[in-house]
């Protein structure tokens, strides 16, 4: 178990952010709405944060849907397990491509003027939007370092999948620390959840199987892992998880472990899917009626209310980044896809709320 205190420092640089909302799954091809909308719509919104016209449309109708089924705000009000309905709860995952990315469009955008301004632009996201779990993936473990000066009222948990990301990761990360850090599993490019609540027991590291083939037999596949910590999170004790899987990876295979480790605790389940929404490998992950599984998506729509078109989580188009929690524990509150200035990666933060059940006793 690798767990991290946070030295505290003072961090007064604001998250500079254009909001948008989050796709839901819905007919094919609805996640392939093109950067162009996405970039239409924040145009000129560089120096203040999110805008109220934006704030407005999402805030008024994903919040006031989720207080309605909640029962109104509650705030952070101490609750018994059994009372726990209402607390909301908000979770981050993020993509930072730390290390590159097939198109070498990452390193070509991560100057050392944007690498410095990542700890703090992403610290003050998680801040301001007030992120009790946040998930990383392609992450360089420098850069948990880094988010330790800024969040030192977080607990961080990392987990290593690779060494080939290594050399670039301290090419492009290490200079920007006072002091050399060394992974404590050894290896520099990984995932990580960076956790409000305390870290109970031993966190579930684990490298996944190939168990489909790939799309093309000369294809390079790379190591993929999960990542999982028993939390606290709001007023009950909870399993939080992040992936990243490629067309190799089933998500049955990343539910089936984690279900082995969570056993009836409530889970949430974040990070890099790489399929759109209506991918058919995702309905044993999707319940509410959209597939054959346990989970609901912070912004996925209900049967019976109107479908949106899903805004995509990345660069070039697509929405493959999930914030997942188990259906019997939460209800959805919708979720908000962040469009950093400057852009700091080739995927974009997903933010969502998911509203907790009362539990039957």
């Amino acid at each position: 178990m690798v767990l991290a205190g946070f030295a505290v420092i003072s961090m007064t640089m604001a998250c500079t952010t254009t909001v948008e909302h989050a796709g839901a799954r819905g007919a094919p091809g609805r996640s392939g709405a093109t950067d162009g909308r996405t970039d239409s719509r924040a145009d000129g919104r560089t120096d203040g944060g999110t805008d109220d016209r934006t704030d407005g449309r999402v805030g008024g109708r994903v919040g006031g849907r989720a207080d309605e089924r909640a029962g109104g705000s509650v705030g952070d009000r101490p609750q018994n397990e059994a009372g726990a309905g209402g607390h909301r709860v908000n979770v981050l995952t993020y993509n930072v491509c730390a290390a590159d990315n097939r198109d070498g469009t990452c390193t070509r955008d991560l100057t050392r003027a944007r690498r410095k301004l990542w700890a703090s632009r992403v610290a003050g996201l998680i801040k301001s939007r007030k992120v009790d779990v946040a998930s990383f993936t392609e992450m360089c473990y420098a850069q948990v370092n880094l988010l330790k000066r800024e969040l030192p009222h977080y607990r961080m948990v990392w987990h290593g999948i690779a060494r080939g990301g290594g050399n670039k990761c301290r090419r492009l990360w290490s200079d920007l620390l006072a002091t050399k850090t060394t992974p404590p599993d050894g290896k520099r490019f990984g995932m990580a959840l960076v956790l409000k609540g305390r870290v109970d027991g031993a966190p579930l590291r684990r490298m996944l199987r190939v168990d489909r083939a790939p799309a093309r037999e000369d294809a390079t596949i790379h190591p993929r892992g999960l990542l999982c910590a028993r939390t606290t999170v709001g007023p009950r004790r909870s399993v939080c998880c992040v992936t990243h899987i490629s067309d190799t990876e089933s998500p049955r295979q990343v539910i089936d472990i984690v279900a082995r480790y969570a056993r009836r605790s409530p889970v949430i389940l974040s990070g890099d899917f790489n399929r759109l929404p209506e991918d058919r490998q995702l309905t044993p992950v999707y319940g509410l009626g959209l597939g054959k599984g346990e989970y609901t998506e912070v912004d996925a729509v209900p049967p019976g209310e109107t479908e949106q078109t899903a805004t995509p989580t990345t660069r070039g188009g697509r929405k493959i980044d999930y914030i997942f929690a188990s259906e019997d524990d939460y209800r959805m509150a919708g979720a908000q896809v962040i469009k950093t200035r400057p852009e700091l990666s080739d995927h974009r933060p997903l933010v969502g709320t998911l509203i907790m059940k009362a539990r039957v006793l």
